[in-house]
């Protein structure tokens, strides 16, 4: 897991521009847009949650970070090493919760998306990847979700 040189941990943005930020801040304290509301997804189970994040949105962080143009999906991976690879499509009013806003744990954050089912909305996250598949591969073979440990 990255850290900042005070040994707070971080989330990383990979991009041609590489963004690293604390896990720990209020997303208030950022130089990006919070996002605050309801986000609803579908848990595993079938059972659909919907609750209150606190964040920023996904986009307007791959967008600071420059998102290389052939990006076709984004690579999630939490500080335990799961790995959710989710189509740019899917991340339409997806946020990254950080800090303690609400549904997140403190210094804990996670990916939510109202378009990504439950073992693919990613807690702890750590990095944010930009990946270029080709057409008819098969996002699973990027993936560790919780479920496949």
């Amino acid at each position: 897991m990255a850290q900042m040189p005070d040994g707070r941990p971080t989330v990383r943005i990979d991009g041609t521009d590489p963004l690293v930020l604390p896990w720990d801040v209020a997303p208030e304290r950022l130089p990006f847009d919070v996002v605050r509301g309801p986000v609803a997804f579908e848990c595993a189970s079938g059972d659909r949650i919907e609750r209150e994040y606190t964040g920023i949105d996904v986009f307007e962080l791959l967008d600071a970070a420059a998102m290389p143009g052939d990006t076709t999906h984004v690579q999630f991976e939490s500080a335990t090493g799961d790995l959710a690879c989710i189509p740019l499509a899917d991340l339409n009013g997806a946020v990254l919760a950080l800090g303690e806003g609400p549904g997140t744990a403190p210094g804990r954050p996670r990916f939510v998306s109202p378009r990504v089912l439950g073992p693919r909305t990613v807690k702890s996250v750590c990095r944010l990847r930009p990946r270029a598949l080709a057409a008819g591969a098969d996002r699973e073979a990027y993936e560790r979700l919780p479920l496949d440990s």
